[in-house]
Order: C-alpha cells, then sequence, then structure tokens
C-alpha cells in the first residue's frame, strides 16, 4: 500500500526544488503539472512548510528544521534553530543558545547524530560530558535538523528526552549541475563598548555542490567562519556553604539538628547568606570555523558510496575582571561586624561590613581567563545497495572531541606596610592586608546588587598582587562506530517491510587535570629580614619552584577600566607571571599536595553493541490508512572506569610518581565498572482519518546512559578534626561512581495533526514518561551512613567522616502538553497575502525533584531544565522582493545547574523572553541584502537562590546586529 498522497502544496515543493532564503508566493507565476498548479514557494515560508511537510510523513513524532539551500537559517548556530521548535528550549551561553532541554530534561538526556552517526562531545566545563554543544554546529552548514521525540528500533539509542539527528546535504540532490551559495555579514554588539570589547564581528560562509560524470558522482563542500564579541556585564555570586537541617533516622526521626546558620541582625533568629559576590566585566572574542564535505559516487539506482566529513572549530576567549568579595559565611563577631542589616526570606540581603580580622572576608580586584578551545571532527564511510526487494546499508564512522580551559586566576589585594622590630632588634620589612576595610551592599532583584566600597581598589600605591594560579582543564571523546541495517520489502497482510540490524560501538572519555598555585587568594601576611630573607606569616601555598612568597607590585601591568561608574583593574595574566616566576616557571603540575589532580585525571572506556528487528507497517483498520512500525533494540553495554583510588589499611599499592617527583603507594591503579543489558521495544502508529487528519500514537522504554563526570571511579581522602572538636576525623571524597544505573524510561506519546492546504498546521500532542531512577550527588556527614555497610573503614583512631559519592536515587514521572500552529494569510488582499504565523506552547510537570543542598537548605527543587511553560511565536510577512520575521521566545523559571565561583551549584534560573528579528531584500538576480538583529530586546540571564533578593547571576550581553549579503547561483 502507498505513502499518504502528497498534498497540493508538496507538489509545490517538490516542483520549486531546494530554494534559497527570498520571497515568497509570486502569485503570478505557475506551471502545471498534471494539471496540479504549481506555485514556487521561497523564504522562511518556505522554510517554515517544508518542516511541516516533512512531519507529516515522518513514521515517528518528530519535529524538523528544514533549510533548503546550504547557508539559508539565518541563525548563528543550529541551536538557535531548533531552540523555536515545540517542546525545545536552550540554554544561553554567552548570550548564545548553547545546550538543548527537551521537554523538561536536560542535555544529559538527548543524544545527537550527525548524518545517523552519533556524535562526541566538548560540552564539559569542569569534567567531561556527553550532552553537545549545538553552538559547534554552524546553521549554515546544516541542510535538516530533526528532533525525534518517540524512537523507533532503528534509531541508535541514548535519547531519553529526544534524539537530535543533524544531516548535512547530498549534492546528487541538488537543482542545479553546480550550486553555489555564499553569504557575507558585518556584525555589532552595542554592548561591547561598555567593558572595553571590541565591537566589531564577521560572519562568512560558502557552499558548493555539484554533480559529475553524467551525474554518478557529486561532491560537495561548505566552510563558515564566525567570528564575534563574547562580552557581558557579569554579576556571580558566591554560593551559600551554610546548612540548616534536620537528620533523621530510618523511620524518619529527628535525631540531628544542624544550623550553623549566623544571626547577622540580632533578633535571636539564624539567617543564610551568599558567601560574597563578584563584579566583573566579561570581554573577548568567538571564533569558530566550520568545514563540511560529502562525496558520493552512484553510478546506478542499486548502488551508493557516500563520504562525510565534518570538523568543527571553536575558540573563545574569556577574559574577566572585577571585584571580588568573599567569606562572609565566615565567624561575624569574631573576623568581621555589620550593621544596617537587611533581611528578606531568610536571607541576608543587606548589610555595612567592616572587616575586624585577616582571617574574614576579603576583597580584591581579580583577572581571570576563562578561555576554551574546542575540536570536533567527524567522518563516515556509508555503502548502499538497493534492490527491488531488499536494501543493505553498512556504515563505518569516527568522531572525536577535544577541549582545553585555561582556568587562569590572579588576586590584587590592598596591603599596608610598616618597619617591625625582631627578637635580635634587627628591623624588617612587614607587610599585611589593610586593616579595616569596609564595604556595604543592598541585594536587588533580577539585578546586580548596589556596592559601595571604603577603599579605592585601583589606587596601586597599595594594591600589590597577592595569588597568581592556574587550573587547566584538559577532555577529549573519542568515538569508534561500525553498522549494519538490512531492509526486506515484504507482502505479509500488514507489513511493508521487516529490518534488521547490528551496531557496534568504542567509546573513551579522558580528563587530564593539573595546577600551579602562588600565593593565597586571601592575601599575604609576612616580613622580609635586611638580608633579604622572607618569613611567612600567610604565604605562598604549594609554592614548589621558591619563587619569593612577597605581594608584587602591579606596575606596567594592569589598566585601570571603567563600567558604567564602576572602576576595577585589568591585569596582564601571563605579562606578571613571566615576571615575577620567569617564563616557563609556572606551568601546572599534577602533585600529590593537590591529589585531586590526579584522582580527577583519568577516563571511562564504553563498549556498546547493540541488535533491532523492526516491522514497518502499512495497511488500513477499517476505512482508515495506518502506517508507522514496531520493533525492539537490545543493547549491551559495558562501562569501565580508569583512574587511582586511595587504598585504606595497611595495604601497598602501586608506585606513582607526580611532577614533582614525590612517590607514593597508598594509591592503586583501578578499572572497573559493570556490564548490562538493555532490551528497549518501541511502537509508532499514524492513524489518517482523514485527507487532512491524523492521530499518532506511540510507545516505547529508552535508556540513556550517566553523565560521563558521574562515573570516574576515582577517590581520595583528608583528614580534619571531628564534631567533638578533639578526634581525628577520616573522610573520602570521589569524583563519581562507575557502577551508577543508566536513566531508563517508559514513555507514551499521543498527537493530534490537522493539515491546511495552505501548508500551515495544527498540532495538539500529550505526553508522559516514567524514569525509574535519576542520579544524585551526595556528601553523607559525620554520622550519617554506617561505613561498614557501604564497604568502607576509617584508619584506626580516627572518626567516619564525610563521604562524597553519587549514586541512584528514585525516579518518577514527567509529563506535558504541546501545542502547535501556523497558517497562511494568503487569502487576504494586497501586499498583506504574504503574511504568516508560526506559534507553539509546551507545558511541562514533573513529581521528579532534587535536593537543592546548602544553596536551598536541602529543599525539594524541580527536576534540572524544567520549565513548566514554554512557547514560541513567529510572524513572517513577504511583500515582493522584501521579506521579514519576528521571533519571540519564551521561557519560564527552571533549575540551572552551572558554574559559580569555586565550584558548580543549583540556582534557580529566572524567566526570559528572547526576540530576534530579520528582514531581507532580493535583487533576484542571486544577490540578497540581510539586516538582522539578535537579542533585540538586550535580555539578561539572572538566576536566584530560591529567594528574588538572593541573585546569583546576573549577565547582560547586548544586542548582535548582522547586515550583509547572501550570493547564489
Amino acid at each position: 500500500m502507498s505513502m499518504f498522497k502528497p498534498s497540493m502544496l508538496t507538489v509545490a515543493l517538490m516542483a520549486a526544488g531546494v530554494s534559497h532564503f527570498s520571497v515568497v508566493a509570486e502569485e503570478e507565476k505557475a506551471a502545471k503539472k498534471e494539471d496540479v498548479e504549481v506555485i514556487e514557494v521561497r523564504g522562511i515560508s518556505r522554510s517554515i512548510i517544508a518542516s511541516i511537510d516533512k512531519k507529516r510523513y515522518s513514521d515517528t513524532v518528530a519535529e524538523v528544521v528544514d533549510a533548503g539551500d546550504l547557508a539559508s537559517l539565518p541563525d548563528v548556530s543550529i541551536a538557535d534553530s531548533l531552540s523555536r521548535l515545540p517542546g525545545v528550549t536552550a540554554v544561553r551561553a554567552s548570550g548564545q543558545s548553547s545546550q538543548l532541554n527537551i521537554r523538561g530534561m536536560n542535555g544529559d538526556f538527548i543524544q545527537t547524530t550527525l548524518n545517523g552517526r552519533e556524535q562526541a562531545s566538548t560540552s564539559g566545563y569542569t569534567a567531561g560530558s556527553r550532552w553537545i554543544s549545538f553552538d559547534q554546529y554552524p546553521s549554515e552548514l546544516i541542510n535538516q535538523a530533526a528532533v525525534y521525540k518517540s524512537p523507533k528500533a532503528s534509531l541508535v539509542e541514548g535519547g531519553v528526552a529526544a534524539t537530535v539527528e543533524l544531516k548535512t546535504a547530498n549534492p546528487l540532490e541538488a537543482k542545479e549541475q553546480h550550486n553555489f551559495n555564499s553569504s557575507v555579514r558585518y556584525s555589532y554588539n552595542d554592548a561591547a563598548s561598555d567593558v572595553g570589547a571590541d565591537s566589531s564581528g564577521e560572519r562568512i560562509s560558502f557552499s558548493y555542490q555539484g554533480k559529475f560524470l553524467d551525474e554518478t558522482l557529486g561532491f560537495g563542500i561548505g566552510a563558515a567562519f564566525l567570528n564575534q564579541p563574547n562580552n557581558a556585564i557579569d554579576f556571580s555570586a558566591h554560593k551559600p556553604t551554610r546548612v540548616k537541617k534536620e537528620v533523621l533516622d530510618e523511620n524518619g526521626n529527628v535525631i540531628e539538628k544542624i544550623d550553623n546558620w549566623q544571626d547577622f541582625d540580632g533578633d535571636g533568629v539564624t539567617e543564610n547568606s551568599l558567601d560574597g559576590f563578584q563584579l566583573r566585566s566579561a570581554k573577548g572574542s568567538d571564533e569558530r570555523v566550520g568545514i563540511m564535505s560529502t562525496l558520493v559516487y552512484q553510478p546506478n539506482d542499486a548502488l551508493k558510496v557516500q563520504f562525510d566529513y565534518f570538523r568543527s572549530e571553536f575558540e573563545s576567549e574569556d577574559k574577566k575582571s572585577g571585584l571580588n568579595i568573599e567569606g562572609i559565611s565566615k565567624n561575624v563577631n569574631e573576623l568581621y561586624t555589620i550593621s544596617n542589616v537587611a533581611v528578606n526570606d531568610e536571607f541576608l540581603t543587606a548589610g555595612d561590613v567592616v572587616v575586624t580580622d585577616t582571617a574574614g572576608p576579603w576583597l580584591e580586584m581579580r583577572s581571570e581567563d576563562q578561555s576554551t578551545e574546542s575540536t570536533t571532527d567527524s567522518f563516515g564511510l556509508g555503502l548502499e545497495y538497493v534492490t527491488d526487494k531488499w536494501e543493505l546499508k553498512l556504515d563505518f564512522a569516527h568522531s572525536e572531541g577535544e577541549k582545553t580551559r585555561r582556568d587562569m586566576i590572579a588576586s590584587m589585594h590592598a596591603y599596608e606596610y610598616s618597619t617591625i622590630t625582631l627578637e635580635d632588634g634587627s628591623s624588617a620589612l612587614a607587610w599585611q592586608e589593610l586593616r579595616n576595610q569596609t564595604f556595604g551592599f543592598e541585594q536587588r532583584a533580577k539585578n546586580s546588587p548596589i556596592l559601595t566600597l571604603g577603599t579605592d581598589y585601583t589606587d596601586l600605591s597599595h594594591m600589590r598582587l597577592g595569588d597568581w594560579e592556574q587550573f587547566p582543564h584538559e577532555y577529549t571523546d573519542e568515538l569508534d562506530s561500525f553498522k549494519v541495517d538490512f531492509k526486506y520489502h515484504v507482502e505479509a497482510g500488514f507489513i511493508s517491510s521487516i529490518e534488521v540490524g547490528a551496531r557496534w560501538s568504542d567509546r573513551e572519555f579522558t580528563d587530564k587535570r593539573s595546577t600551579f598555585r602562588w600565593g593565597q587568594r586571601e592575601g599575604q601576611n609576612g616580613y622580609q629580614m635586611a638580608d633579604g630573607t622572607i618569613v611567612t606569616n600567610k604565604g605562598c601555598e604549594f609554592n614548589h619552584q621558591n619563587h619569593a612568597c612577597m605581594p608584587h607590585k602591579l606596575d606596567g601591568f594592569v589598566t585601570v577600566e571603567h563600567t558604567r561608574g564602576f572602576d576595577y583593574l585589568e591585569l596582564d595574566l601571563v605579562g606578571i607571571a613571566d615576571a615575577v616566576f620567569g617564563p616557563g616557571n609556572y606551568d601546572a603540575q599534577q602533585t600529590w599536595e593537590h591529589n585531586w589532580t590526579l584522582i580527577e585525571s583519568g577516563a571511562v572506556k564504553e563498549e556498546v553493541l547493540a541488535g533491532y528487528v523492526m516491522a514497518n507497517i502499512d495497511t488500513e483498520v477499517g476505512d482508515i490508512p495506518v502506517t508507522g512500525n514496531f520493533g525492539v533494540r537490545v543493547v549491551k553495554t559495558d562501562t569501565k572506569s580508569v583512574g587511582i583510588q586511595q587504598i585504606q589499611g595497611g595495604e601497598v599499592g602501586d608506585k606513582i610518581v607526580d611532577d614533582n617527583g614525590v612517590e607514593r603507594t597508598d594509591y592503586r591503579h583501578v578499572e572497573y565498572g559493570p556490564e548490562y543489558t538493555d532490551t528497549l521495544p518501541s511502537l509508532n502508529l499514524n492513524f489518517r482519518i482523514s485527507d487532512t487528519d491524523q492521530i499518532r500514537f506511540a510507545a516505547a522504554k529508552v535508556m540513556g546512559r550517566p553523565p560521563v563526570y558521574q562515573l570516574r571511579g576515582g577517590a581520595g581522602s583528608w583528614a580534619d578534626t571531628a564534631n567533638d572538636g578533639t578526634s581525628q576525623r577520616y573522610n573520602v571524597w570521589s569524583k563519581g561512581n562507575p557502577n551508577l544505573d543508566p536513566f531508563r524510561a517508559d514513555q507514551f506519546d499521543l498527537s493530534y495533526e490537522r493539515y491546511f492546504e495552505d501548508g500551515g498546521a495544527f498540532v495538539a500532542a500529550i505526553f508522559w514518561k516514567d524514569i525509574e531512577t535519576l542520579i544524585k550527588s551526595t556528601t553523607y556527614l559525620e554520622g550519617e551512613v554506617d561505613w561498614s555497610s557501604i564497604g568502607l573503614e576509617a584508619p584506626e583512631g580516627f572518626v567516619e567522616g564525610q563521604y562524597q559519592t553519587s549514586h541512584n536515587i528514585e525516579g518518577g514521572y514527567i509529563k506535558g502538553v504541546e501545542l502547535a500552529y501556523t497558517t497562511m494569510f494568503d487569502n487576504l488582499p494586497g501586499i498583506f497575502s504574504g503574511l504568516g504565523f508560526n506559534a507553539n506552547y509546551s507545558y511541562s510537570d514533573s513529581e521528579i525533584g532534587v535536593e537543592g543542598g546548602a544553596s536551598f537548605n536541602d529543599a525539594k527543587l524541580a527536576l534540572p531544565g524544567l520549565s513548566k511553560n514554554v512557547w514560541s511565536a513567529t510572524i513572517f510577512w513577504n511583500i515582493d522582493a522584501f521579506t521579514t520575521h519576528l521571533n519571540v521566545r519564551y521561557r519560564d523559571e527552571y533549575v540551572y545547574e552551572g558554574a559559580t565561583p569555586g565550584g558548580s551549584a543549583f540556582a534557580m534560573a529566572d524567566e526570559y523572553t528572547v526576540v530576534d528579528w530579520q528582514g531581507t531584500y532580493d535583487f533576484e538576480n542571486g544577490l540578497q541584502a540581510v539586516l538582522q538583529i539578535n537579542n533585540l530586546t538586550d535580555e539578561p540571564n539572572t538566576t536566584n537562590y530560591g529567594t528574588a533578593l538572593a541573585t546569583g547571576e546576573y549577565k547582560e550581553f547586548g544586542r548582535q546586529y548582522f547586515l550583509g549579503f547572501n550570493y547564489s547561483f
């Protein structure tokens, strides 16, 4: 039985071929083909209509972005295009979309493939990860993107939320024998000058597709270059570190109350507080080079051989300078005093502070370099042989990603100097932080706080370098795969064909950590004797190179910068390091004194073998045509964590030597992890109840493997003082748990779809997912868990202390509703006939939650990435040679797990609305002029820690303007 008959508009699209963004609905242009009027549809209307058409004839529940020509999409990356689809949202990084969230789930639940091949990841910020940074993929080189919300057995497993499939163009399917597209755009950011960054940038792309040897050989190549400002006015809060909670026994009885909040306002009631603030100007640039190439040989209808290559290089310069205040969580009244206190929702939100001790809160100018370099390489060779009865496909693929982050930090403090007399009567030059420093703060909702300073921290007469350190990160992800797919066409009742296949993959993630540290973030304290000997009271940590441990002058290495009335120091990090330490004398190392550098440097290996069988359906139930598929995919996963673990008792481990030649034998090399098998049945049914209406139903069991950073088996320990104040306490930390279970879920989808003659559509869908388990990172405090029950043992004479680990917890449901509507107003008179409207709305809810930790007093938070309400609306208008469209995207608040000063934490991301606009004029000779404005309303990113006045982050990125030309022939 044949598939659905194409609509009039589908025929029109087929006749028009792949066309570039220009004008639409040239009403006088028509053609005849089998007595069907064919209208050439172009521009954004063509993309929207073609995307709807792809969705209509998909055999799964899917959303599609169809670009048509390469270089047709207006977006900076494919993430922006995908974020306009129903149920899809994006996390904005550096002002642009990067990580996707789908149906209330973050990137950890999303599988991504390019031309059907799983992709290596370069998304990690503090550790390796699986989710894809979609800003790595230039929209100019992606021909089509699909979000498969329901799986089928032949799809690569891993998409609990969805599978995102990116496709590049096949040159043999190009409209002409030789096809060329190019785009040149100048960009301007209107906020870059506020932080002293370069406002200008450019975006250049070209692609060529050609057919040779009587159209049996196709060659395509494309390149896209992006250079744009990466700037922000950046406020970040140091997360709360205080805990107030009740410890319960197994029966739910309170056995201990922990309250280390402080009474800031003196009313006898304790309050929580942020630990401090960072107010910085961030400036740099994003530079991305993407290359795509395809070679296709198809000598006849039976045989096709295709080689695909994709490479993306992304350098993000990310330098920040400004003020850092830290240590408010330290003991008030002992180290500092606070007056004019304001408290809201049990949170300290305002006060005037006087620092009375050098161990108290510290104030400093800080410069950082968090620049990253990412490279992704993917290539694959596919062979396809087709007969009237069967089809055979073989595919070999390799994908690898590499990412580095500099993570350089320097702190500059205000010092005072004095001459002191030593016991032998000699004099010495002494230094310490400036005494009685003062500051005031007043928190504001969805904005940076108002800060007042009692000291001029740009005055070089007392400002000195007190700390310089770096923590470089290196991550790699390498993936090899081979798959075979066989399809046999049958006439067996309701089954039209049978598919079977298998896939093998071998993947390895690696992390490498190291560090160099000199000085103290809290500032230095010491003196220098007449003979030059330096004595430190509070000096230089881990100073293996024996660099002079005294504050250094900043003259010649800093400039005083200004941003909106705020003055700050911007430091030449490398220049001052060369001067103070000497070139090459501050290289990062792996050292036992920072044992985490060796423990966190490891690998996760993953070997997967999968097989499937699937039947495709083409039948009728009564008079209703029914299509779809049902099948099962069986997946065997073998995971191994490779690293080192500290051993207990008197055991002797492996001899491991650090970069300073220090040897230890209390650690052992380990390689361990589980093997598990998942059976994943799936069903997709599409009931065509009329020529314009259809109902879809889908059911499946899905799985996704745990985040890589939570699978590492490395572990270490540290000792401190127990809660009794005298006993020694032994604590154990680990970076993960290789024995974690994967995400597994049962899911159901039901949708109603109506398609209009003008190419529009209305879709209403509901979905439900039942996730078996999630993963939780937990710190068990002293006495909260019996170590013998989890296989741990404290050394003799030590109290069992903290144990940090990850483990599985019970999951729950996620459910939601999605609505989408598209219409063309071609029945309106005159120029209004070119109007069109596209909108979608999604609602998601879940019973799943996570513990907020100290940031939220262990309150239960929603699933990270889940926004209850999300919508997107686009109005587009084509007037002769001019076309324009305006898109508005809204996202409700959601829990975000992201980087914070000194680590990562949960925060509540506030709702936001982003507005983008584009206008295009077509000269009808292959040349188009384009004007585009992204973030039209200059929407900031803001987060909070549970109350509006506990702002966690406030970032302004500015508006991004693009002006340029497209040219094609």
